[in-house]
């Protein structure tokens, strides 16, 4: 036997059925009711009935609903666009284990203050470091900022040792051959000021620094300087800023990919790896195959405009970018000249699309 909210899907129910359907009046399981409402919410003539009915839905059995992975995708993201002005709901759908996390990214970045502090309820969200920075940075977190920052300290810890135990597991046999690799740092293009080169210079020969932040970084060098390839993952994984932007620079592949891997690293951070010219390509080739860092456009501009990129990654890149910078890379110099070529043909060919 069909299903009532088949019917109802199909047209095929009857009107008084589906009026009363519109208003809650049907004997039915409330997880079944609510998936009708959910469906009659786009009907010509019963969605706002249907929606008003749906709003005056008791609380604690409307939570179930949105918190049972056996849910509805189309109930969970109706709930998710029409209902997040109840704060138990909005706590039950950051709970729904069949809804991914990516789902919550927009209200972590654009909702109230009363919806962070419901998804702060949430274990799932508490646990996850990526909505928690992006809690950090909406305007509304000014009073629970700093607990967010708390918790995702603690989430990116937990994350990063979860994530470099299983990359030292991959790459056991790897990182067995490596194991004694000294530390270097992939050298700069020739002409190009190199602070960092120098220090190294100075760690090697066990000279100091006189500048107080470049003591700091001497230290910092000769610390990693120390450190065996297995345990400079783990750092690239674990460790600060300062940490990741010189293990991104390091020789063995293994470590400087692993920075990419570290659930630390922010937007900004990626968007500076993607332009420096004083990585190794690997580097550059991983960041294209990361879907979270690469649909951001300061990444791909990056990527598209870094002469250190392989043609192969850079070139595809080119679609993507917008006609000013489609422009300038057709005047840089600097960079590879069937880049520079590709790029001037696009700017002509969406300046042409504009025009029309």
């Amino acid at each position: 036997m069909a299903r009532m909210v088949d019917l109802i899907r199909s047209g095929t129910a009857p009107a008084a059925i589906m009026r009363r359907a519109a208003q809650g009046t049907l004997s039915l399981p409330a997880s079944e009711a609510i998936e009708i409402l959910v469906a009659l919410a786009a009907h010509r003539d019963l969605g706002a009935e249907a929606e008003r009915t749906l709003w005056r839905w008791n609380e604690p059995s409307l939570s179930a609903v949105a918190s049972a992975a056996e849910t509805p995708t189309e109930v969970v993201i109706h709930l998710m666009q029409f209902h997040t002005q109840r704060p138990a709901v909005v706590t039950a759908l950051c709970e729904n284990p069949a809804l991914p996390l990516e789902e919550l990214e927009r209200m972590a970045r654009h909702g109230d203050t009363a919806i962070l502090r419901a998804m702060t309820q949430s274990t799932r969200v508490r646990n996850s470091s990526r909505l928690l920075e992006l809690m950090v940075e909406n305007p509304a977190a000014e009073h629970v900022r700093p607990k967010l920052n708390d918790w995702a300290a603690i989430a990116q810890g937990r994350e990063a040792d979860v994530i470099s135990a299983e990359f030292l597991r991959v790459h056991a046999a790897e990182v067995a051959k490596e194991e004694g690799q000294a530390f270097e740092l992939v050298a700069s293009p020739e002409g190009e000021d190199d602070p960092l080169a120098r220090l190294m210079e100075l760690a090697q020969q066990g000279k100091t620094a006189k500048e107080p932040d470049e003591i700091e970084q001497l230290s910092l060098l000769q610390r990693i300087g120390r450190m065996r390839v297995g345990e400079r993952i783990k750092l690239a994984m674990r460790g600060n800023r300062e940490e990741r932007m010189v293990l991104i620079r390091d020789r063995s592949k293994l470590v400087a990919v692993a920075v990419l891997e570290s659930p630390k690293v922010s937007e900004k951070e990626m968007e500076n790896f993607a332009s420096m010219k004083n990585v190794q390509e690997t580097v550059l080739r991983a960041i294209s195959t990361k879907r979270k860092y690469i649909k951001l456009y300061g990444v791909l501009k990056a990527l598209a405009i870094n002469p250190k990129t392989p043609l192969d990654v850079g070139l595809p890149l080119l679609s993507h970018l917008m006609i000013k910078d489609l422009r300038i890379l057709a005047m840089n110099k600097n960079v590879n000249e069937t880049v520079r070529k590709s790029a001037s043909k696009l700017f002509l060919l969406k300046t042409e699309r504009k025009r029309d």
